[in-house]
């Protein structure tokens, strides 16, 4: 590695996440479990476990129909395997899963905060 790519390297985030990638293996079942899927999302999401998360879409599928995408806070890959397996998409099969882990290193987050409206959007 050169100098320069080092020295760029030091001020970057490095924050350690797992991703898991959803695969659809019966598609049918999602209306059915939705409501207990989102449900269990937001709970982890209160608890710090989810970082980003939601569905693959594209012109004329319906989402999830394709996959999905969830980014797990966890210290270690067996913790992350844990939180996964207690969605209920991946516990009652509607969707497979990979679990890769991930370095999280540059990006850009903003967010506009309106107190006089109550609104905030995401860029």
């Amino acid at each position: 590695m050169d100098t320069e790519a080092a020295e760029l390297l030091t001020t970057m985030l490095a924050k350690r996440f797992f991703v898991m990638l959803r695969t659809p293996r019966a598609i049918d079942r999602v209306d059915t479990l939705l409501t207990e899927h989102l449900r269990w999302m937001v709970a982890a999401e209160g608890r710090g476990q989810i970082f980003a998360s939601g569905p693959f879409v594209a012109k004329d599928r319906k989402p999830g129909e394709l996959g999905g995408l969830t980014i797990i806070r966890a210290s270690s890959r067996d913790e992350a395997e844990a939180i996964a397996l207690q969605d209920p998409f991946i516990a009652e099969g509607v969707f497979d899963y990979e679990l890769r882990e991930w370095m999280l290193m540059e990006g850009r987050i903003s967010f506009s905060l309106s107190l006089s409206k109550c609104s905030v959007n995401v860029y």
